[in-house]
């Protein structure tokens, strides 16, 4: 059993599923349809920034480590219905109501507005870290946007897919990225990715065929300098036989001068 799920692992006792079991969820989830309140369970909520695209954990919005690798509970995705208020001026907006269940379970009809606000899909799921910083770390993604329907459509194919050919590992192991495309009224929208990298049994095990995670490191190691190379040798300037003047002789009887020393390479001039 991975040991970071085996710590974090508190939701259900089951450790495989039997063929009724997986009928049911696939079912559910083809199904999508849910009845009973799904409290959150104390974890950090995680949520995708509109402006930047990067994923943030928690109230204080900690940011989530980029290419970290997280291990979804197949047993905690959910599906049901949120409201929220939409208020016109300063008033804050809250939540008015929240109806989730297990995929296993069948989705019952939408309940009516709330003070003229109307339930809105909503999906959710429980995921534990298993390396980088973030290890250990267990967190609730909920959410019921178009852009997070559109994923988690995606996601619930992939595990559709798997409990047909793989059931002995159901549950996949994620990285959260995220995509924008530029909306005609509302500008760059950023949508979540929920990018499968990997398959785990229901302990956290990854599958013998699938990479284990890797370590992440929060940020690039700096890269040293290279050395100045060393200052190139200077030389003398040269001085050409043809810039050398010759030297004034004084008139009248005075010392023969001394021969100037030859240039190498140059005739002395004779004497005479």
């Amino acid at each position: 059993m991975n040991d970071i799920v085996k710590r974090n692992l508190s939701s259900t006792s089951i450790t495989t599923l039997d063929e009724d079991m997986a009928a049911q969820l696939l079912a559910g989830i083809e199904d999508s349809q849910a009845t009973t309140l799904v409290p959150g369970g104390g974890k950090d909520l995680i949520k995708l920034d509109k402006a930047s695209g990067l994923w943030g954990i928690g109230q204080a919005d900690e940011p989530m480590q980029v290419g970290s690798q997280w291990w979804i509970n197949i047993l905690s995705i959910c599906h049901g219905y949120v409201n929220w208020s939409d208020y016109k001026g300063t008033k804050k907006n809250e939540r008015l109501g929240e109806i989730m269940v297990p995929m296993s379970s069948p989705k019952p009809p939408k309940p009516g507005p709330i003070d003229g606000f109307p339930f809105k899909e909503q999906r959710s799921f429980e995921a534990i870290c298993l390396n980088g910083e973030d290890q250990d770390r267990e967190v609730q993604f909920k959410n019921g946007s178009v852009g997070t329907l559109k994923a988690f459509k995606k996601l619930e194919d992939a595990i559709k897919i798997q409990l047909r050919n793989d059931r002995a590992h159901p549950c996949p192991v994620i990285v959260f990225k995220s995509e924008k495309y530029k909306h005609g009224d509302y500008g760059w929208i950023q949508n979540p990715i929920f990018e499968i990298v990997a398959w785990a049994d229901l302990q956290g095990n990854i599958r013998e065929d699938d990479d284990a995670p890797a370590p992440v490191k929060s940020k690039p190691e700096p890269k040293q300098a290279a050395a100045a190379p060393p200052p190139k040798r200077t030389k003398p300037a040269l001085v050409t036989p043809a810039a050398q003047e010759e030297p004034e002789v004084a008139e009248g009887p005075a010392e023969e001068p001394a021969p100037a020393a030859a240039v190498r390479g140059q005739r002395r001039r004779p004497v005479g």
